[in-house]
């Protein structure tokens, strides 16, 4: 039997652990906690001794509901003695043989296994059914899950490869895949909002295909998706599925409720807190934690402290919005599974908050109808396109179609830009030369009107000086052109032309006197 560790000394995992189970088993009567601590015990020893001194040493000071120790013990010791049937390798199921053992969980053991028969030489992994849990319950539970395996097939879901009982053992056979639990590439991987919404909306699409086929998930966690190093997502552990076309009388959650609530309780939406009826909508849920979670580096509700605080949150309060979270984040305590927020994660601040709100809404009916929906928004935020959160809103359509063409549109913009340059340079040299046409014209006139009067003054003087004469004249013909200096100077430059070209008038020659005669004029005769 596992020593407890002593309070003070364990591992902040460990006691976050304990904590979460202590305060659930408190609420089960006494013989389902002792049913509760052998469920723990088959794959959590450390955990389940742990929480056995926990209330052992509560009930000793009074502070919990009466715990009969004895039969406790007597009950928990049977548990410990009874001899476990594990495997080990070398071990064959059908044409599989075990390798080595991967993990264990809570109903089965998953193993690395190869096809001995040589027919399929790739790597596998086979998941048995947990030898030293109630037989009955989980066989039944086992089978559902090897009939909803073989109704998927999706390339982000692990594939089925075979499914068969060996010795009253069931077993399936997955695809092995080469890969890194999510929050592990991400952290690695993934550090911008963009790339990591391209996991999620692939978690979405693969869990659209599972509604398709009438099974939910009911489990979506981030230990539960693995990325191959190309970056492609793997959904795992369709074990605790629902299949909705069941029998109605037999409920969909009577092979999940084993032993309490058999869900993980962080990212299990209300109406699964409560036990009211899953839908797809309960998933969606789920997918909305998990991108929550992805673009914050945290839970939306990891502040709560313990589990019963954690799921009055989720029924009873509205999430948080991503970007104000991200803010708050330094005065939250640090979670297990806290990852470094991306490093654009100012970018979420209004369509993805309100993507990660309406998925996360506490009522199924307002939250994404689909997960296709919610992955169609995901593509429309990171394509820069309308969300069907606006539909409808011509504005902010108008907006993102220039944010995501800006570079058609700033091209257009330069080209009319130049046209309406072009254009303007046009009309201001075609009024240019409309003026100077106009101007040319009223010198003209002008100076035809000024000869006329030059000639006009010269005929009615004709000992007038033609120079003075025409200086006259322009001075009555500038009255004429009013306040337009350019057509004034042009008028007087094609005057001083006509005074140059003029001729100067030679001077009036002098008679010189006649002689003075001191005799009468003789008269001649002819």
């Amino acid at each position: 039997m596992t020593e407890p560790i002593k309070l003070a000394e364990l591992p902040p995992q460990l006691w976050q652990r304990v904590s979460d189970l202590f305060d659930e088993v408190l609420d089960l009567d006494e013989s389902e906690r002792i049913q509760f601590i052998r469920t723990i015990w088959a794959s959590e020893p450390q955990v389940a001794s742990e929480l056995m001194a926990l209330l052992v040493a509560a009930a000793q000071v009074n502070k919990t509901k009466s715990l009969a120790q004895e039969p406790f013990d007597a009950a928990l010791g049977e548990a410990l003695s009874e001899p476990v049937q594990g495997y080990s390798a070398g071990r064959k199921f059908g044409a599989w043989t075990l390798e080595v053992r991967l993990g264990q969980g809570g109903m089965g053991e998953v193993w690395r296994a190869k096809r001995h028969d040589g027919l399929y030489k790739a790597a596998t992994a086979i998941k048995l059914l947990r030898t030293d849990l109630p037989s009955d319950k989980l066989n039944a539970r086992f089978g559902r899950e090897r009939v909803v395996l073989a109704r998927l097939n999706h390339p982000n879901i692990a594939r089925l490869l075979d499914a068969g009982v060996e010795n009253d053992q069931a077993f399936i056979v997955l695809e092995l895949v080469d890969g890194m639990p999510l929050l592990d590439y991400v952290s690695a991987h993934a550090n911008t909002l963009t790339s990591r919404l391209r996991l999620v909306r692939d978690i979405a699409l693969a869990v659209e295909h599972a509604h398709n086929q009438l099974v939910l998930h009911r489990d979506l966690k981030p230990s539960n998706v693995l990325v191959t190093a190309n970056g492609q997502v793997k959904l795992l552990d369709f074990g605790i599925a629902g299949v909705l076309d069941n029998d109605p009388g037999e409920p969909m959650t009577k092979l999940t409720q084993l032993t309490g609530r058999g869900l993980t309780i962080e990212y299990a939406s209300p109406e699964q807190i409560t036990g009211d009826p899953t839908v797809p909508a309960s998933d969606v849920y789920s997918l909305g934690v998990l991108l929550f979670h992805l673009c914050t580096g945290n839970r939306p509700f990891a502040a709560s402290s313990n589990r019963a605080a954690l799921e009055y949150a989720v029924i009873n309060s509205d999430p948080p919005l991503a970007s104000t979270s991200i803010a708050k984040a330094s005065g939250t305590r640090t979670v297990v599974d806290q990852i470094a927020p991306p490093v654009d994660a100012s970018r979420l601040r209004g369509d993805l908050d309100a993507i990660i709100s309406r998925a996360m809404q506490q009522f199924p009916e307002n939250r994404y109808p689909t997960a296709a929906a919610l992955a169609a928004d995901l593509d429309a935020w990171m394509s820069q396109r309308p969300t069907s959160i606006h539909a409808g809103d011509r504005t902010y359509a108008t907006r993102l179609w220039f944010k995501r063409h800006w570079r058609f549109a700033t091209i257009i913009s330069l080209a009319l830009t130049t046209v309406i340059a072009a254009l303007g340079l046009s009309l201001w040299q075609r009024h240019v030369a409309v003026t100077d046409a106009s101007r040319a014209n009223q010198v003209a006139d002008a100076l035809g009107e000024l000869l006329r009067k030059q000639r006009g003054i010269v005929t009615s003087n004709p000992g007038a000086d033609p120079s003075r004469a025409l200086e006259q004249a322009e001075r009555d013909v500038e009255l004429r052109l009013g306040n337009d200096p350019e057509a004034r100077e042009s008028l007087r430059k094609r005057i001083g032309q006509r005074l140059a070209a003029q001729p100067t008038p030679a001077p009036a020659p002098v008679s010189a006197p006649a002689p003075a005669s001191d005799s009468a004029p003789t008269a001649v005769k002819p």
